[in-house]
């Protein structure tokens, strides 16, 4: 258990922080395997890479996982929920004046993702809108 603060609003808070923060390493993952897909290096050495090395954490290892198969079905956090939270994130940080770049990516990189009907997807297919803003597919 964690204490977040005297204020109800520092458990929301913590729960929409971890889910920024696992959206933005998801949406990094993105554009780290299409730029190794773009020099002809297979997904599958770019994860082996990750997570042996510095990146071998839980959140790499199953998420690098989904990008390196592209496997985005079943949805275990579907894209609209990512943006949901995205956009909740970014309220957060207005509110508290607090600048988040990284969270007008993630919004718009699921705002494309759900464009494209990948709504209900895994919100690990922010990869794919990476690989088609690469021309990889």
């Amino acid at each position: 258990m964690f204490a977040a603060g005297e204020r109800p609003a520092g458990a929301a808070v913590i729960k929409l922080s971890n889910n920024f923060l696992l959206g933005c390493c998801i949406e990094a993952m993105g554009e780290a395997f299409a730029l190794a897909r773009k020099y002809e290096v297979a997904p599958e050495v770019l994860y082996d890479v990750l997570t042996e090395g510095l990146f071998a954490a839980p959140a790499y290892k199953v998420y690098g996982r989904l990008i390196a198969d592209e496997t985005y079905e079943p949805a275990g956090f579907a894209a609209h929920l990512g943006l949901k939270d995205a956009t909740l994130v970014l309220a957060a940080g207005e509110a508290a004046r607090v600048p988040l770049p990284s969270a007008n990516t993630l919004r718009d990189r699921l705002l494309s993702a759900i464009a494209h009907g990948d709504g209900d997807k895994d919100w690990s297919v922010m990869a794919r809108e990476q690989a088609r803003a690469s021309g990889l597919e």
